[in-house]
């Protein structure tokens, strides 16, 4: 019985985070720009999310490894936003080290974007 308590309290106190994070404000771009400066010096993860504005989050993650240099770090992002974007985002590599996350269509919601990753030795930047 002590288990299921200890459950019970445990997924409870999951949703209220879950309920909370959906009250967080967020900033909504017609375009967004994902810079990356330096390279990984670890193995790791990256996550970027495209959350329309009262639409469906798009996720797009990809592993990261030691080393790679901020060029590859942006065509993983862009190669892997764009397999979940759908019909009404893009995202577009320039020849560096920065993704341009827009809109195809002006009746696309305009959208916001989150970024989570582990590995370190690199920074990202969200510019519009």
């Amino acid at each position: 019985m002590r288990w299921l308590a200890t459950a019970l309290t445990v997924a409870a106190y999951t949703g209220s985070g879950l309920a909370q994070d959906s009250a967080l404000p967020a900033t909504y771009f017609e375009g967004a720009k994902i810079t990356v400066n330096e390279r990984a010096r670890a193995d790791g993860f990256m996550r970027v999310r495209v959350v329309p504005e009262n639409g469906t989050p798009r996720e797009a993650t990809f592993a990261i490894e030691r080393r790679m240099k901020e060029n590859e770090l942006a065509k993983g992002i862009a190669d892997a936003l764009n397999a979940v974007l759908g019909p009404e985002y893009v995202a577009d590599k320039d020849a560096g080290e920065h993704v341009k996350i827009h809109k195809k269509s002006r009746d696309a919601a305009n959208f916001s974007v989150e970024i989570t990753f582990n590995a370190p030795g690199f920074a990202v930047i969200l510019d519009e």
